[in-house]
């Protein structure tokens, strides 16, 4: 299985949902448009590390209802946003695509987002 370049450091979602307060308040968690079209996709980053699956696959949203809805779930309030990625990185292929379903949940995207360069 391919993931994100290894050399690459990463988040995991645990380490982000799991931050004790003073942590989060301490480190700078980013939401990256990763295209210009509207409801596009989405990732996000904290202190510059892309946050990825805990099998490293980079998690993708669809949309930024998507990723914003994932940050409330995992209690992130304090964010920024930007246009551009803190970082170039590849994706190999791999990746984690959530979306907001029809039953206004969070889940598994299903058309599964398929990115081959992000810094394309």
């Amino acid at each position: 299985m391919e993931s994100v370049h290894p050399a690459v450091k990463v988040a995991t979602w645990l380490e982000l949902a799991v931050a004790p307060e003073w942590r989060r308040q301490n480190c700078k968690v980013r939401v990256h448009a990763l295209s210009d079209r509207a409801g596009g996709c989405y990732a996000i980053s904290m202190d510059e590390r892309w946050l990825c699956t805990g099998d490293g696959r980079l998690t993708v949203f669809k949309g930024l209802d998507a990723a914003l809805r994932f940050l409330k779930v995992v209690h992130v309030e304090d964010f920024e946003a930007v246009d551009v990625p803190a970082q170039p990185m590849e994706c190999m292929g791999q990746s984690f695509c959530l979306c907001v379903g029809r039953d206004d949940h969070l889940g598994p995207c299903p058309a599964n987002c398929v990115l081959q360069r992000l810094d394309a």
